[in-house]
Formats: structure tokens, C-alpha cells, sequence
């Protein structure tokens, strides 16, 4: 069963009840921090090979903090929890969705958590959402064709354990079982 973590409810106060402020650094942060308890918790290791989970945001700030969570690991025992590995060795557990619109932090995505751990998204149908969805990803330089297609669409069909003919155009399955 796929999962897709997408944070809401989130906490207010006065610095966050202005300006979008939920929206532009909790959600983002509360996703970081999905990714965070789940490797610290130990639950990747509970679970091995057998979650298919992707967290929205790209993860939020998790590709850029992965030194930080990597050197804590290793430099403070209290930061360990129950994970039998540093942070980094659970990259490749997880995915994340392509929601990060600008084209330099969608190569941070790849470049740390490697092509196939990321899959298009939109946020869809919430107020910042990327439209049309994919747009970053389309327009990326530093994407080749192999990387673009995982992106735009392969990841998301093996996610979703769902593979189709790569010459078929999206929606060309419909109404057929799978």
C-alpha cells in the first residue's frame, strides 16, 4: 500500500498566523520532521524493504539538513533513538514528491536522494500548488532524459504499483484493470 505523508492542522501562534507562514514553513517542516521520526524511531528498520511511503514538500528541508542529522548521529548518542543506521543510510527508503519550484532545490532533490526517489506532485488542491504540475521538472536543464521520465511519470507508476508501456500517453489505461 502506497502512503503519501502530507502535514495539516498545523499549530498556530502569531508568527505563524500571518503572512502564509503555516503554509511556508510549517508544512515544510512538519515534513521534514515525518522523515526525521521515521528514521530516528527506527521504523525503516521495523519495516525493511516493505513501506512504500512519499512525503510532499520534497521532503521539506530533509535533502538540505542531511549533513546536519548525519554528523548529530554520529557526534551525539542522545540523537541516535532506535535507528540502527545514520540518517543517510535510509536514503533510497522513501520518496518524496517534486513540489519545490524552483529548479535549483529540485537538483538538491536529486542530487541527494538520487532520481528515483522523486516523483512529480502539485499540491493540488491547496493554494501553493505548482501549476501546471510538473513545470519544474519539464524546464530542468540538468535533467536528462532517463532522469525526466522517473520523474514526470516512472516513479510516480512504481509507487503506485502501476506499470505502463512507456510509449503509452498518460490516461491511455483508462478503464482497463490493472
Amino acid at each position: 500500500m502506497p502512503v503519501f505523508v502530507h502535514p495539516w492542522d498545523m499549530p498556530n501562534s502569531p508568527r505563524l498566523g500571518r503572512w502564509m507562514a503555516q503554509w511556508l514553513t510549517g508544512m515544510p517542516a512538519e515534513t521534514h520532521l515525518s522523515i526525521l521520526l521515521l528514521i530516528l524511531g527506527g521504523v525503516f528498520d521495523d519495516v525493511p524493504g516493505t513501506l512504500r511511503i512519499c512525503f510532499a514538500h520534497g521532503g521539506g528541508s530533509f535533502a538540505f539538513w542531511l549533513g546536519r542529522m548525519e554528523n548529530a548521529w554520529h557526534q551525539r548518542h542522545d540523537v541516535i533513538g532506535t535507528s540502527a543506521l545514520p540518517p543517510s543510510s535510509y536514503v533510497g527508503r522513501f520518496s518524496v514528491d517534486s513540489v519545490v519550484f524552483d529548479e535549483r532545490a529540485l537538483r538538491l532533490l536529486v542530487d541527494t536522494l538520487g532520481a528515483e526517489q522523486v516523483m512529480v506532485g502539485s499540491d493540488y488542491p491547496y493554494p501553493l500548488g505548482e501549476r501546471p504540475a510538473g513545470s519544474v521538472a519539464r524546464r530542468a536543464a540538468f535533467l536528462d532524459d532517463r532522469q525526466r521520465a522517473l520523474v514526470l511519470r516512472g516513479n510516480a507508476e512504481r509507487f503506485l504499483g502501476r506499470s505502463l508501456p512507456a510509449a503509452a500517453p498518460l490516461g491511455a489505461q483508462a478503464g482497463h484493470a490493472h
